[in-house]
């Protein structure tokens, strides 16, 4: 029988330095669950490894107004790109850049307050639809070894193709708290058709799903961050199944090419 799921959305607060650092973790992910439409086989997934330190230069922590977190990327010395249900609702966020452990205040890190939150204007809380948003530092941030940009992509990875997602998300659905060390995950595009036998009409031609079969894929905190495929960006993280990260359905994220347009209207900036 085909399954279909409802969303579930990632994301977590601060600007003189690391928010989170030598504090009790307090923030909350938003990441949407989508709930199925049918019957859920119990497989565990969210695998993956501890990423080499400073090795997606382009990734970064973003801690809300509102009390939750959520990862980014950085796409030029100015711009963020991160998913709307992350900036939606929220009137500052504290941008922290440089980090591999984003609990405490390592000498790499620089973190800026940005009050420029820019949301999707069409953006759907229920369907999910249009999950997109961009953040402007108040000035651009200097690059360094620990710091950088990734480009957006102009083309789709084929289904099949091996992506690799990035964040601090939960490494398992019991677990209390987001990772301390930023983590990554390979995982294979799955096809929006197959993605729709889970999700139904929530999947549309933005959103670009990935399979969790074989114990891999993101978890709440990951919201908002990074699929890196081949030294450019192809998704942004939006939602797994209601059933849990350890599901084994489809995880979801917005797909770049499709709105490719949107970030260039509103920062200039094209692939």
């Amino acid at each position: 029988m085909i399954a279909k799921f409802a969303v579930l959305v990632f994301c977590v607060a601060a600007a003189s330095g690391n928010p989170a650092a030598g504090k009790p973790w307090t923030w909350k992910s938003p990441m949407p669950k989508l709930t199925p439409i049918g019957p859920v086989k119990s497989q565990r997934i969210v695998g993956g490894s501890e990423a080499t330190a400073h090795s997606f230069p382009h990734q970064v922590g973003l801690f809300f107004s509102g009390g939750w977190f959520c990862g980014g990327s950085l796409i030029s010395n100015q711009w963020v790109l991160t998913a709307a249900h992350c900036t939606d609702g929220a009137s500052y966020v504290d941008v922290v850049m440089g980090a591999h452990d984003i609990s405490i205040n390592e000498p790499e890190q620089v973190t800026v307050r940005a009050t420029n939150l820019i949301t999707h204007e069409n953006y759907g809380p229920i369907t999910l639809r249009n999950d997109i948003g961009l953040i402007q530092l108040p000035s651009p941030v200097a690059f360094n070894a620990n710091i950088g940009s990734i480009s957006l992509t102009s083309t789709d990875p084929s289904v099949g193709t091996i992506v690799t997602p990035s964040g601090w998300g939960k490494d398992s659905d019991s677990a209390g708290g987001i990772t301390d060390r930023l983590r990554q995950v390979d995982v294979p595009i799955l096809s929006n058709s197959d993605c729709a036998n889970t999700y139904g009409s929530t999947i549309y031609d933005g959103i670009i799903c990935t399979s969790s079969i074989g114990g891999k894929g993101v978890c709440s905190g990951d919201s908002g961050g990074p699929m890196n495929w081949n030294g450019v960006t192809a998704g942004v993280t939006s939602f797994v199944a209601s059933a849990g990260c350890e599901s084994g359905l489809p995880h979801g994220f917005t797909r770049v090419t499709y709105f490719l347009d949107w970030i260039q209207a509103n920062s200039g900036l094209t692939p």
